[in-house]
């Protein structure tokens, strides 16, 4: 039985990679925006190279080996290849594909398999950790004032002397209200997200402020799960689908046209994109998920439509004006095309045109557990980016993801002089509101 599943996954695998194949035509554009070829010029860490060493591992050309192994794992899955590329290859599926292959043959790595498990329990006993795990972050780490976040106490495995760890909080933020608001107002559905709700419950209260003041209620479904983006790029296939089918029936209201609005662009992501790339012709899920996907908007796509714009001038009017710059993030700019909608809603919140920092495309080197697993040139990647921020000499780095900020604020603690705050838009406009 095994085998056979194995077998069928091969298959499946040569057909995704010979789609690919034929698309790609070796132009070596993907060279010119992938990060870690910035940080590693080899041809085999381009989308190029990886798609034609995958179709060598399909044909059963080359063995699953632990070399093979480590140049797909060095992926950010950024998805700056597949925007860039004008064939409309996708190595991103690629790279997926191949992982689970080697998920199949080889299981998967320590420290992803540990995240995968953590972020699948069902939400109560996730919580409930969550609460003890605050609790045991004063034991491990010692803290500093306002969001310069942890430090370890002692040394400890994936932790250097400099991390940034963001404090767990101790109480979620799903755990405090499935409603606020009034019930007689339009409403919107808040999928959180792990970071907001785990950690960084701020972001959650400022998106709150900001629709309630726009007579917006919002609802948060304590049902909804991770999204599964990092059980995705680990190859856990079948953990994806469970947390796909988990969310479906938190968010996916038979005949709801209620918008869905995410403060994190890899969550927003998921949700319009990757539920449908992985499991669109799935007969059980397919109808869910693309309800999900056509009511998915960005929070700041949301607040930037027709609809609202006009509303949040008004409410900002009186805001202080600040310098801010940039970064965007890679789901948000490159996977759901998201440019202007965050920068007009930045400007309404600092009173000020933006001052944009060299490559603000350019990605921060998180990539999910990409940080863990590979270190080194994650750091490499940040570096880069913290110096085109603080090049700005702005007064705030702004920008649209949970996973970006603690990328950002570590890349900020390391780099010598470098004290500019990391904010993510919806909280510099709750303060624009207060102001």
């Amino acid at each position: 039985m095994a085998k056979q599943k194995h077998a069928e996954k091969m298959a499946a695998l040569q057909k995704l990679v010979k789609t690919e194949v034929d698309k790609c035509i070796r132009c070596g554009e993907c060279r010119t925006v992938c990060p870690v070829f910035a940080v590693t010029p080899s041809e085999r860490y381009t989308a190029r190279g990886k798609i034609a060493i995958a179709e060598s591992l399909a044909r059963g050309e080359l063995e699953f080996t632990a070399h093979t192994r480590e140049l797909f794992d060095n992926c950010l899955l950024c998805t700056g290849c597949v925007n860039q590329c004008s064939s409309g290859a996708r190595a991103d599926k690629v790279v997926i594909a191949v992982r689970e292959a080697f998920a199949d043959k080889q299981g998967i790595p320590f420290v992803k398999k540990a995240v995968a498990q953590a972020l699948s329990l069902p939400g109560g006993a996730l919580g409930a950790g969550a609460r003890i795990g605050s609790m045991a972050q004063k034991l491990a780490f010692k803290h500093v004032p306002e969001t310069s976040g942890l430090y370890r106490r002692f040394a400890m495995p994936l932790v250097d002397k400099d991390q940034y760890v963001p404090q767990l909080a101790a109480t979620p933020f799903r755990s405090e209200a499935r409603f606020w608001g009034k019930q007689d107002q339009p409403k919107v559905v808040f999928f959180t997200g792990c970071m907001t709700n785990y950690f960084m419950t701020e972001i959650g209260h400022s998106l709150v402020k900001v629709l309630n003041a726009l007579n917006v209620a919002v609802e948060v479904p304590s049902e909804q799960a991770c999204c599964g983006m990092p059980m995705l790029a680990s190859g856990e296939h079948e953990i994806v689908r469970k947390q796909a089918k988990r969310n479906i029936g938190a968010l996916a209201h038979d005949g709801s046209d209620v918008p869905i609005v995410t403060a994190c662009a890899s969550c927003g992501h998921m949700l319009k994109h990757g539920y449908l790339d992985r499991f669109g012709d799935d007969p059980e899920l397919a109808p869910g998920l693309a309800n999900i996907a056509e009511r998915t908007m960005d929070i700041t796509e949301f607040l930037a439509s027709d609809a609202n714009q006009d509303r949040v001038a008004a409410l900002t009017a009186q805001a202080t004006r600040r310098s801010a710059t940039y970064h965007d993030p890679c789901h948000l700019r490159k996977a759901q095309k998201l440019i202007e909608e965050p920068r007009r809603i930045l400007k309404m919140a600092t009173g000020d045109e933006i001052n944009e920092m060299s490559h603000p495309e350019a990605c921060c080197g998180l990539g999910g557990t990409y940080c863990l697993a590979n270190m080194e040139r994650s750091k490499q990647i940040q570096a880069k980016k913290i110096e085109d921020a603080v090049s700005t000499s702005a007064d705030v780095v702004a920008t649209a993801c949970p996973g970006c900020i603690l990328q950002l604020r570590d890349g900020m603690r390391r780099r010598e002089g470098a004290d500019m705050p990391v904010e993510h838009i919806i909280q510099l406009l709750a303060e624009a509101i207060d102001a």
